[in-house]
């Protein structure tokens, strides 16, 4: 690395926002950074959907958000040799 070039970081977020897919309203979720979430309760008081992962997804976060999950994170960041955080 160059003198004085700076790292190119990717974050791992510490909260995400997701998306019911019955009532299409935005629930907040906690990641957990060494598992994967496979399931949640959607806390819209009319919904109360219980949501699984898709077969064609890893966990809901990648299923349900904008972001990826901190998995794919990894992946993605060694891939393009970028220090995770």
């Amino acid at each position: 690395m160059k003198m004085g070039a700076k790292k190119r970081i990717l974050k791992i977020p510490k909260r995400v926002s997701i998306k019911c897919p019955f009532c299409s309203k935005s629930n907040r979720l906690e990641v957990i950074e060494d598992q994967l979430i496979n399931s949640f309760e959607c806390k819209n008081k009319s919904c109360k959907q219980l949501i699984k992962t898709p077969i064609t997804q890893c966990c809901i976060i990648c299923a349900f958000s904008k972001t990826k999950c901190p998995y794919n994170l990894k992946v993605q960041a060694k891939a393009k040799g970028l220090e995770l955080r």
